[in-house]
This record gives structure tokens, sequence and C-alpha cells, in this order.
């Protein structure tokens, strides 16, 4: 088990390539990592088109860094990423262009990929899923890179380097994934069996500009000043879990991947690498409106639990003051619960609330943040008297 990860202080963006080399060194050096001729391929996190400044995904400068150090090592690098909603080179290439990617890759020999062609690969020592679809660039690599972003996250309180390879299934199974397993834990733990399945070389995340509250697309960006690498995605997870002050059964990941043996059991036990992780603990970083949950504090008989666990449940909700019926979280939704409506501003979408699994993909994906994060009013009571 390797439990290493190495933490260094980085301000901005454009002191990313020393803070990038430096976390490298600690865990060995690049050439650890790469041979010469090695097909390199870099994960960034573009969830979906956003630019670098709301700090959603991967920024173009860190990525630049990362490629830079890949390919000294003689690598040969492509960007991968299957973001949210379709898979096509359409899709991929409005992506690539609002994240910053062409960008990111002049002035290197890094190709942006293009092919959407994908493998059902078999992963019998799955947990939850006992086969997945990966993207066949990612499959095709030497060494993979992932580069999550530190961000909290709707429906799975935190989004990391384990949370970053669900951009490796391609397009509408994401969403197939969703409906299935539409319980966080199941979810969960499917991303694990992923993570495993892929087992990506090296893990760098950026937490330069990370996003608090209700992440991964729609919260508020916040400096955070850090870069984290680790071998072991898991153990990575968990440092960030440490930083941004989660507990480690607080995010269904973590947890997973502790009982599973695949890190340490908290962050004392990691292998601490740079910095002292115990000066960098934020504790007022925000976690979602929908991380509370009042059942944690009460036990139930397992026959009144699902139908209470809906009633004490956050739940998306639709503001139409922001929203301009794009249909997009129609588009996007895995059970199909949201359809489109005429009214007096135009069509626009309505949320069917017996149908909807709280996923949170349409506040996730929505591209005017008009999707907002409803919190029961008895959780809303329940945290203000806790606080």
């Amino acid at each position: 088990m390797d439990n290493r990860v190495s933490i260094v202080k980085c301000d901005n963006y454009s002191e990313c390539r020393r803070a990038v080399d430096e976390a490298i060194e600690l865990l060995g050096g690049i050439r650890k990592f790469i041979k010469p001729g090695d097909k390199v391929v870099i994960k960034p996190n573009y969830v979906m088109k956003k630019k670098p400044g709301e700090a959603a995904t991967t920024h173009p400068e860190f990525l630049h860094a990362v490629i830079c150090a890949a390919e000294e090592a003689g690598g040969r690098v492509t960007i991968a990423e299957s973001p949210g909603g379709p898979y096509n080179v359409q899709a991929l290439k409005s992506v690539y262009s609002e994240c910053g990617a062409y960008e990111a890759v002049k002035g290197t020999n890094a190709v942006l990929n293009t092919d959407t062609s994908f493998t059902e690969v078999s992963y019998p020592d799955g947990h939850t899923v006992k086969s997945i679809p990966i993207i066949n660039p990612i499959l095709d690599a030497d060494v993979i890179i992932s580069l999550p972003k530190l961000k909290t996250h709707a429906m799975t309180a935190y989004t990391g380097a384990v949370k970053n390879l669900f951009g490796t299934i391609p397009g509408t199974h994401k969403a197939e994934l969703h409906f299935r397993l539409n319980e966080r834990k199941a979810f969960c733990s499917m991303l694990v069996d992923l993570y495993e399945c892929v087992k990506p070389t090296l893990s760098i995340m950026d937490g330069i500009w990370g996003m608090e509250g209700n992440g991964p697309t729609s919260g508020k960006s916040r400096h955070i000043g850090l870069v984290l690498a680790a071998g072991n995605g898991h153990a990575l997870d968990l440092a960030a879990c440490r930083i941004i002050d989660y507990s480690p059964d607080e995010v269904e990941t973590v947890h997973e991947a502790i009982l599973r043996g695949l890190c340490a059991e908290n962050a004392d036990g990691l292998d601490i690498l740079g910095e002292d992780i115990n000066n960098l603990i934020i504790k007022d970083f925000e976690k979602p409106e929908s991380h509370f949950n009042l059942l944690k504090l009460v036990s139930l008989p397992a026959a009144l639990n699902a139908r209470v666990v809906n009633w004490l449940s956050s739940r998306p909700e639709m503001h139409y003051d922001e929203c301009v019926g794009c249909g997009e979280c129609m588009r996007c939704c895995p059970p199909q619960a949201i359809e489109m409506r005429d009214t007096k501003m135009g069509r626009r979408p309505f949320i069917n609330t017996e149908k909807c699994i709280k996923c949170f993909c349409c506040q996730e994906l929505c591209p005017k943040k008009a999707v907002h994060i409803k919190r029961p009013v008895m959780n809303r009571l329940m945290l203000k008297f806790l606080k």
C-alpha cells in the first residue's frame, strides 16, 4: 500500500510548473513514472464547458506544466476526456476550446484526443460492477496521469482523484450507471471499482484554486494554494479531504477505499511529503447544501428508512429567473425525470420528483447555474440548531 502524498504550496498558476515538478520530485521524479517512448494519456477534469477562471476544470497552465514534465521524460502525450453529455467529436472540441485545452498544448507535441471509440472491459474483481465501458485512449496508454480538481460535489460530497476517473466512461453510459446505481453508497463503490480497473500511474491535483459549496460546477471558487500528487489516488483523496476538513466517513469513495484496505485508515497514517498537512486545514471550507443529513443523527426501522430518506434528502430545484430553457438538464437526466413544458416564459424544465434519483446531474451540468439544491426544512432547522 502506497500512502505517500506530496503537498507543495503554489499561490498562482504562473508558478505551477515549479510546483508540479517539485510535487513529482518528492515522489521520486517523473522518470520513475515515464520511460522514453511511453504513450502517456493525461486525463484532466473537463466535466463540462467552463472557462478556466470558474475553478470548475483543470486550469490550462496546470495542464501545460504536466505536459511539459511528461515530454521531458520522453513521453508521447495525448489529452483524453469524456465530459458530461454526448461523447462525439463536436462536443469534445467545444469542451476543449472553452476549458483552454488548445492553449495548454501550445508549444508542446501533445495532441487532443478525438477518438470516441470505447471498449467494455471485464473487471471480475469489482465489488459493484464486473464490467465497465472505458474510452479507448485510456486503454491504449502505457502511462495514465489523472489531473483532478479539488472541489466539493453535490452527490458524492467531494470530487478528487477517484471521481475524476468517471470521465473515462463514454458519454451516456455515465447516465446509465447513475440510473442503475442510484444510491450514493453503491455509486461510490462503483467509482472505486473504476479507479482500480483503470489504475492511473499518477494523480496530480490542481488545488491552486478549488471549489466549495455546491460543486462541482455551481459552487464558489476558493483559493487553496496547493498542488498534491500521489501514485495512489485513494491516499491523495484522503489527504485532500483532511485539508478541507472532511472526515473519512463523510466521503463515501474514501470510506470505501479504507474498508477495502486501499489506503491508510485516516490522514495520520499517510506519509506526507513536503508541507505539514496539519498546518493546511481549512476549517471553514463550505460543504454542499446536500451534505448535511439528519438521518446520521437518528436510528430508524428498515421499513421506514426508504420513505424517510426521500423525505429528508436534499433535491434539485429549478430557478426559472436564471433558466434560459436550453433543455440541457432534460438531456442529461439519467432517469428522464425532467420534461420541458410551455410556459409564459417559453419552454421550461419541470422535475418529476417521484422519478428523481437525486444524482444532481442537472445541477452539475446546467450551463446557467439555474438548478439549485433545495434542503428540506427539517434539515435546515436542525443544521441551524447544531451551529
